[in-house]
């Protein structure tokens, strides 16, 4: 009799642990939907001086399933002050990382925090249903760029040559 006690008191013990440990785990895992459709991993201005060329741009990984064929439009502030840089990218089969840059541009300065905004918009209607904004800031100023290609040659554009 004394053994089935105990046998007993440890089926109880273990059930109450298995309880206490799913609750436990149930209270700390991540729930999906709170996560954003794209988490930004970072960004940043790339400066070509081979080609001459500045650009700005990002990566990004879905946070959570984003429909196929969902169109990202991203918005890149114009370091010149002119019209914002639109881009815009439909979402593939489950893109594992999604990568943008933006055209070339001009007017880079040191320190200034340049928006970007991310938009998703539905297949077929092309309705916005979630939108992120963050910045990007260059270390330099392009003035260093300069004004023509300093490289030529196979997978270089060459400049244009000159008539006389």
């Amino acid at each position: 009799m004394r053994g089935e006690i105990r046998m007993g008191w440890i089926a109880f013990a273990a059930a109450g642990f298995c309880a206490v440990l799913l609750v436990a785990i149930l209270l700390l895992r991540d729930d999906p939907g709170e996560k954003p459709y794209l988490r930004v991993l970072g960004g940043s201005f790339i400066f070509n001086y081979r080609v001459s060329d500045i650009y700005m741009g990002f990566t990004a990984v879905p946070g959570k399933p984003i429909p196929v064929g969902t169109m990202l439009v991203v918005t890149f502030e114009n370091p010149s002050g002119d019209t914002p840089f639109v881009v815009t990218r439909q979402i593939g089969l489950p893109d594992r990382s999604i990568s943008v840059r933006s055209p070339s541009m001009r007017g880079v300065r040191a320190g200034v925090p340049y928006a970007v905004t991310l938009e998703l918009r539905r297949t077929g209607t092309g309705e916005p249903f979630w939108n992120h904004a963050f910045s990007i800031s260059s270390n330099i100023d392009d003035d260093i760029m300069p004004d023509e290609p300093t490289v030529i040659g196979p997978g270089y554009h060459r400049p244009v040559p000159k008539s006389d």
